[in-house]
């Protein structure tokens, strides 16, 4: 990876150059010298890093190269450090020059001239082994000593398994365009990982000879090489239709091909196409007939490539991943060949099944993986002895697998190849937040910064090259197609491991290593070993926290050249303060993550040491009150962070100085003159994504509501009004200017009944993406709609969580005419919204799927919140019989708790009936007779086991409902399990609070303690309509309800000691002194009591009022 880091060393070293001069001037002529020396070996960096793997010597001389380009980059950052020093301390005037000033002056001075000579050396070292590479390895140069990759049609169909499906996708749109007859020639794009199938799907299509043959009067297979020219492209096409034509120029076979196809329907196969230059398709797309329906596909690892050669979205095809029984029958297919293809060993099944398993349904792993099964002995302790070490014997046997991947890093550009690298840090099967990896490469310098592009805008495009090239698979994403979570399939994570490792750009075994991931299973030692450090890294998975030991906080300071520090989801076993004043001396800290460490007060003022600070996160840090004034002397800072930061009041005085911003998140504007009030926007002119919240309307002045008008570069605008007080806020809100180039906007829990005056397309004419969620919004204001043919080009929609809302579909269809994607959940006044459109997506969620619109109408009615929960199940027999009118008149006046109730009775009796009837068969299989032959022994025993029997089967019985076990639960899912059970206890949390997974672990253990009450939790984040309707303001928050009515409630730790080390007795008293569980007899437990509890008053307010988030 040499020319990655030479590539990302020059960026840095072309910036610094051009935008503040070193202050030494003979520093700056050796930099230039060195700039000129990297510029001029950077032409043939790569081919010397293809050549690395089969040639020893130059891969020992470009580790050498490797440790310099580090070194002089260090350098460079210490002259940048000592210039800002000197131009602090003399004003711009050098009047004295200190004896530590001179010594390193001498000292790197006189190193840089070493480094620039050892290059220089270096430089002809690999030109003449390339020299020589170039007489014994004539190929090697133009990678031609890689696998090499070539295809044909031809293909052993007894080897595919599980593309029925593919096949059927891609033949349905060849013969639809073929019967459309269309004018141009339609692309279709098969885009995935090396060793996916995608060249097999081609195969399958391509060699339907009787349809295919039917529809199409020319067939076209050309495999893409990675070094073709046109000319070979063309002439493999000719072959196909029978012509070896061998002398002509381009423009000639051109003619040729144009004249073989005239008037004809073709089907062309361009398969493996890897370069994003596609220009070559152009040139030779235009000489082509037109009309009749022609098709080509194109088979490619890099989903660009597609879109560049023509390729419509709506025409790309993905192939997944084959699924456990399609991978199993593939695998018998090769490995029980000699069989048919059949496992004949019942003993290999299951540990065959985990081989296979290994493999995470990649068909080319799996074909390597059964051919090296096929050779070995049929024993079990053979097998056994592979399964545990799969990756290992694969390597060795079998190299296909890594060497078919290897291609993809090969040809990736250098930036990206230190962005992929930083994946090998985190553990298998782990879910990896986009945010996290962009900020770190932008903190790293790994982000390409040209053509004014910001470093988010440049971050964001280095993780889609990535998405596109297949390296990274999307997890979850939001409603407008924005990544949040991506993974790593486990091969190509082998890949990446291998690499960093032999690059040491990770791996803790190494002190040289530049990189660390910070787990609960990590070696401390091996990493306060290593000074050379540059990330720091949280990579530990969803749920899990770090515990950082003292020692390993205390040698923080000591990682002197340390760019990325994340030490996110974190508890540390010295003061957080101590901490934080050891991060203070890490001058070339660029990007800092104290997100959801706990627990995080305040931030010294040690902060403003950090002057290369260009992300801070300190988002989820729900402790966090205030931050330090000095924060506002961080000029570089281009992304703060501080949402969900409950107990934040605002930020710092002065904010507006920070003009480098470009993201600012949880931006809470000061009620008073002491903290940064909105108005201090408009000098950030850089902002690209800002999210306000706003809870009071004294917050924004009157001369403030244009702040954002002038905010030019302003693309993203969320504004939440969660635990809004008055209705004067909605007056201010109606008033605000948001900018005229806004791209996408987000409210959250709007106070108004009535949408804002600006919310239309005049003020918004080029909004894409529109996100209302929660709230009392009832109806839209008549600007919504526009006027004049002015409409909306709102392309992406989400309405959630707003019980109110009155909206009809085909005026919002006729007002947003370039609608593609709708996400609606927990609307049910929503009129006539489409079901099976394209791009819909409805309904609440229930487990892991949707429930359509179909399931939020009972008998034809459009139900308001008392009908939806009776629609969700819990109608009871009398009323089912009802029609619809009936039914809403009966339930029309009823509170909230009271149909919860009503409900729930009738569901319960119907329950009861199930159980008395299963008990009563019970009964009858019990034989009492043969148990004792004393009279009065036997009605003993009998009493006892009778007794014993009904204990179970109410246990039974509760254990249906979900009593005994500490559960998740959905949205879909809440109303049907608080009404079920007598007594619920339901935990609202959110998934990073810290405080939450201590209440999650001691509602686990009372769970088991106390069958008679149903304990269940549920995600915060992902229920908006039952956070809104029960006024879920402070997480955690415990809600007790009796028989489906909410009656009480813990709020945080407040009824628990505030304290975090609280024991699970103290929550168990309190929860009896509500009512919600009984006292054990013989209590016997190990937990303190904590003695408080018994003489406070416990709270059991329904609605609370923190303004926590």
């Amino acid at each position: 990876m040499a020319d990655a880091i030479v590539s990302v060393f020059l960026e840095k070293l072309l910036n610094t150059l051009a935008e503040e001069g070193l202050y030494v001037t003979k520093f700056r002529e050796q930099f230039e010298k060195l700039q000129t020396e990297l510029q001029l070996m950077q032409c043939f960096l790569k081919d010397a890093e293809r050549l690395k793997r089969k040639n020893d010597t130059i891969n020992k001389v470009l580790a050498v190269l490797r440790e310099l380009i580090y070194e002089a980059e260090d350098i460079l950052a210490d002259c940048q450090l000592q210039s800002r020093d000197d131009a602090l301390f003399s004003n711009g005037c050098l009047t004295y020059i200190s004896p530590p000033v001179l010594h390193f002056k001498h000292q790197n001075g006189k190193r840089i001239n070493e480094i620039i000579g050892e290059i220089t050396q270096i430089k002809q070292n690999i030109q003449s082994l390339l020299g020589g590479a170039l007489l014994f390895q004539p190929n090697a140069i133009n990678g031609k000593d890689q696998m090499t990759r070539w295809s044909s049609q031809v293909y052993d169909h007894t080897m595919v398994v599980g593309l029925e499906a593919d096949t059927k996708k891609i033949k349905d749109w060849l013969f639809e365009a073929a019967r459309e007859g269309k004018q141009e020639i339609l692309a279709i794009g098969v885009v995935g990982m090396g060793g996916l199938g995608k060249t097999t799907i081609a195969q399958k299509v391509f060699n339907i000879e009787k349809e295919i043959d039917d529809h199409f009067d020319r067939r076209m297979w050309v495999s893409v090489s990675q070094t073709f020219t046109e000319e070979q492209i063309m002439r493999s096409m000719l072959r196909n239709l029978g012509d070896a034509s061998v002398g002509d120029d381009a423009n000639e076979l051109l003619k040729k091909i144009n004249q073989y196809l005239l008037g004809k329907r073709y089907l062309i196969v361009m398969d493996d196409v890897w370069g994003e230059d596609v220009a070559w398709w152009g040139r030779i797309s235009q000489g082509l007939p037109k009309g009749n329906g022609s098709c080509v596909i194109i088979t490619t690892r890099n989903e660009r490539v597609s879109r560049k050669m023509g390729v419509k979205e709506t025409r790309i095809h993905r192939p997944k991943f084959l699924n456990k029984d399609y991978s199993w029958l593939l695998f018998q297919k090769i490995a029980f060949a000699a069989s048919e293809g059949q496992c004949i060993y019942p003993d290999l099944e299951d540990v065959g099944k985990e081989i296979v398993d290994k493999c995470e349904g990649l068909p080319l792993a799996i074909k390597a993986v059964g051919g090296m099964m096929l050779c070995k002995a049929s024993y079990y302790h053979e097998w056994r002895r592979i399964a545990d070490h799969f990756r290992d014997e694969l390597a060795e046997n079998d190299d296909s697998v890594m060497a078919s991947l290897q291609l993809s890093y090969d040809e990736l550009p250098p930036y990206l190849k230190s962005c992929f690298l930083s994946f090998s840090l985190y553990p298998e099967d782990c879910v990896i937040t986009k945010q996290q990896v962009v900020h770190w490469w932008i903190g790293e310098g790994f982000v390409p910064l040209r053509s004014g592009r910001s470093s988010t805008d440049a971050g964001e495009d280095c993780f889609s090259g990535l998405i596109n090239r297949c390296l990274i698979e999307v997890v979850d994403k939001t409603y407008n197609g924005t990544i949040l979570t991506c993974k790593m399939h486990d091969m190509v994570r082998e890949l990446v491991i291998k690499i960093a490792k032999d690059d040491a750009f990770s791996v803790t075994n190494k002190t040289n290593c530049r990189h660390s991931g910070i787990t609960n299973n990590m070696d401390r030692k091996q990493l306060t070993a290593n000074p050379k450090l540059r990330g720091l890294v949280s990579t530990t998975k969803s749920g899990e926290v770090n515990k950082i030991e003292s020692s390993t906080a205390k040698k923080l300071s000591e990682f002197r050249y340390l760019r990325v520090l994340d030490v996110s989801k974190s508890i540390f076993e010295l003061p957080i303060g101590s901490l934080l004043f050891h991060i203070g001396s890490l001058h070339h800290l660029t990007y800092l993550s104290l997100s959801n460490t706990h627990p995080l007060i305040e931030l010294p003022a040690s902060l403003e040491k950090l002057t290369n600070l260009q992300i801070l996160d300190l988002s989820y840090c729900q402790n966090l009150r205030t931050l330090p004034h000095n924060l506002i002397t961080l000029s570089k800072l281009k992304v703060l962070d501080v949402s969900n930061c409950g107990s934040l009041e605002c930020l710092p005085k002065g904010l507006g100085r920070l003009s480098n911003l470009e993201v600012l998140l949880g931006f809470r504007p000061a009620r008073s003159s002491h903290g940064c009030c909105i108005g201090e926007l408009r000098n950030l002119t850089r902002l690209r994504i800002l999210g306000l919240h706003l809870t009071h309307a004294d917050e924004v002045e009157e001369n403030e509501l244009n702040a954002m008008v002038n905010l030019r570069d302003l693309e993203n605008l969320s504004i939440s009004c969660f635990g809004s007080h008055g209705s004067d806020l909605t007056s201010k809100l109606d008033k605000l200017y948001p900018p005229q180039q806004l791209y996408e906007l987000s409210l959250k829990f709007y106070p108004g009944k009535m949408s804002p005056a600006w919310l239309n397309p005049i003020a918004l004419p080029l909004l894409k993406y529109l996100s209302i969620s929660s709230g009392n919004l009832a109806n839209v204001n008549q600007n919504f709609w526009g006027y004049n043919n002015i409409v909306w080009k709102i392309q992406g929609l989400m309405l959630e969580s707003l019980s109110d809302l009155e909206l009809e579909w085909p005026m919002l269809q006729e007002a947003m005419q370039s609608l593609r994607i709708v996400n609606v959940s927990w609307c049910p006044e929503l009129v006539s919204f489409p079901i099976d459109d394209v791009g819909f997506r409805g309904g609440m969620r229930a487990g892991n799927e949707r429930i359509s619109i179909e399931a939020w109408n009972y008998k034809g009615l459009n139900l308001g919140l008392v009908e939806l929960i009776l629609a969700c199940g819990l109608l009871g027999p009398k009323e089912r019989e009802m029609d619809p009118d009936s039914v809403k008149s009966t339930l029309s006046n009823l509170a909230f708790g009271n149909v919860m109730a009503a409900a729930a009775r009738d569901y319960q009796k119907e329950l009861l009936a199930q159980e008395k009837a299963q008990s009563s068969t019970a009964n009858e299989e019990v034989d009492l007779d043969e148990l004792m032959d004393d009279p009065e022994l036997e009605k003993l025993h009998a009493d006892r086991i009778a007794a014993l029997k009904k204990e179970a089967e109410k246990r039974e019985a509760l254990k249906r409902k979900g009593h005994g076990d500490y559960r998740e639960i959905t949205e879909g899912d809440f109303l049907g399990e608080v009404t079920g059970s007598e007594k619920v206890v339901c935990h609202f949390y959110h998934k990073e609070f810290y405080r939450c997974k201590i209440m999650d672990k001691h509602l686990k253990a009372l769970a088991l303690k106390h069958m008679d009450t149903k304990f269940i939790k549920l995600d915060a984040e992902n229920a908006p309509f039952f956070v809104t309707k029960l006024a879920v303001k402070t997480l955690p928050c415990v809600i007790i309800f009796r028989k489906g009515v909410a009656v009480d409630r813990l709020v945080g730790f407040q009824d628990l000691g505030a304290k975090d080390d609280f024991a699970m007795r103290t929550l168990e008293v309190v929860l009896i002194k509500k009512g919600i569980i009984s006292e054990k007899k013989n209590e016997d437990d190990e937990d303190d009591v904590y003695d408080e509890s018994r003489h406070r008053t416990v709270r059991s307010s329904v609605n609370h009022d923190s303004d926590s988030d």
